[in-house]
């Protein structure tokens, strides 16, 4: 196998500054007829009990998503460890999205597409938006 070239770089998404972080994903939720891609982000209270959502990141121009666990999403993210401890970053250059315009064959060129990649525990998510997601912060239970 060939290996890619392109070497990525993250950076940390400034609209993270200040989110908990060492979160895990709890749930992914697209809604396909409005294209709004939805990402919540928890932190576990109990072994048998699911997260405690933190919070929400709302992509509204959604182009693109893919999702890695595991290994795979390890393996994703060693290209770059900028040794940062948030979990959300753009990415650039990206393979991703390069390869997303080979595939669209170029029909979406003329768009200010990012990168962003969401990284927790054991799952990757990588979105190609043409927006900045919403972050939107949910109250804690004590």
């Amino acid at each position: 196998m060939e290996v890619n070239s392109i070497q990525q770089i993250t950076t940390p998404w400034a609209g993270s500054r200040g989110l908990t972080t060492g979160l895990m994903l709890t749930e992914i939720y697209q809604d396909v007829w409005t294209g709004q891609l939805l990402l919540s982000m928890g932190m576990p209270i109990q072994a048998a009990v699911a997260p405690q959502v933190i919070y929400q990141l709302q992509f509204d121009y959604l182009l693109g998503y893919r999702v890695l666990e595991g290994t795979d999403a390890l393996e994703e993210m060693d290209d770059d460890d900028s040794g940062s401890d948030s979990q959300i970053h753009l990415i650039t250059p990206s393979r991703f999205l390069i390869w997303f315009h080979q595939q669209s064959q170029g029909i979406h060129l003329d768009k200010d597409i990012q990168h962003y990649r969401i990284a927790s525990w054991d799952y990757c998510v990588d979105v190609l938006a043409a927006q900045e997601p919403l972050v939107k912060q949910h109250k804690q239970k004590e």
